[in-house]
């Protein structure tokens, strides 16, 4: 069993290590025969020579930016909902909930022609605003694994402090945030990085060179002949688009798989 699980893992893992060594390679070496792990002549001049052949460096802020704030907006958006369905009471809140929770039934490819509408008519084509806005209605998940930990708390923390004499929105702030901290960053993480990976949305929107993101700029390489021979540098950019989701992955790994466990204590 366990030999199968390792074969397993070396096919998936088998691109990225392809990835990995051939941003080191020079061009010669691209396409040597067998596997291609082995390195003859590294070289560090891949990651330089995409930077100066594309605007590299822009296409990374355009990534990191988008990222970030769509980050905060769904954050923004997901916590009061998810603290709505879990403690106040209202007419219809089960059914909200659900109908919220139907979203995700939805392909998004469905809301491509509406929202790309709407951006063009707003004049938001080739701004951040373009990318972003349209994608923080997408938090249905983040609601349910919010509400789902929110739910695990006892009711008693809430009535201390109604008690006192704290709004619905200090009970939140003072009392649900705070311990559900890790469910919020587990919710961060993923957001960032479902931003962060983006190509379809970002691609129609993005038309301007130096407005592309990484992942979608990256496609530069290959529009043309002389960019196609670029292989160590296409592979040079890719590692540098995979490094933050591997990396936060990484560190938050025991608290993102700890929070989708906790999240099914209550329901």
């Amino acid at each position: 069993v366990h030999l199968i699980i390792g074969l397993l893992c070396l096919v998936t893992i088998f691109p990225f290590i392809w990835m990995a060594t051939t941003s080191f390679k020079p061009a010669t070496e691209v396409f040597t025969q067998g596997w291609g792990f082995i390195i003859e002549n590294p070289t560090l001049q891949n990651f330089p020579d995409a930077f100066n052949y594309f605007p590299v460096r822009r296409w990374l802020t355009n990534s990191f930016g988008i990222a970030i704030l769509t980050t905060i907006g769904k954050i923004l958006i997901s916590v009061p909902a998810a603290f709505a369905f879990s403690r106040l009471q209202f007419r219809g809140r089960n059914f909200a909930f659900a109908a919220v929770l139907a979203t995700m039934i939805v392909p998004g490819v469905v809301t491509i022609v509406p929202n790309y509408v709407m951006v063009s008519r707003l004049g938001w084509m080739d701004t951040w605003a373009g990318v972003i806005i349209p994608s923080l209605p997408g938090v249905a998940f983040y609601v349910f694994l919010l509400r789902q930990n929110m739910l695990t708390l006892p009711q008693e923390l809430v009535d201390a402090g109604r008690i006192d004499g704290a709004s619905s929105l200090r009970v939140m702030i003072d009392i649900i945030i705070p311990n559900v901290k890790p469910a919020i960053a587990v919710v961060t993480i993923l957001s960032f990085l479902g931003a962060w990976n983006q190509y379809l949305w970002p691609l129609l929107i993005l038309k301007d060179f130096e407005s592309k993101t990484l992942a979608t700029g990256m496609q530069f390489f290959t529009g043309n002949q002389e960019a196609a021979q670029m292989w160590g540098p296409m592979m040079a950019t890719a590692a540098i688009a995979a490094i933050p989701p591997l990396v936060i992955y990484a560190i938050f790994q025991k608290q993102i798989i700890g929070t989708f466990v906790s999240s099914g204590i209550k329901g």
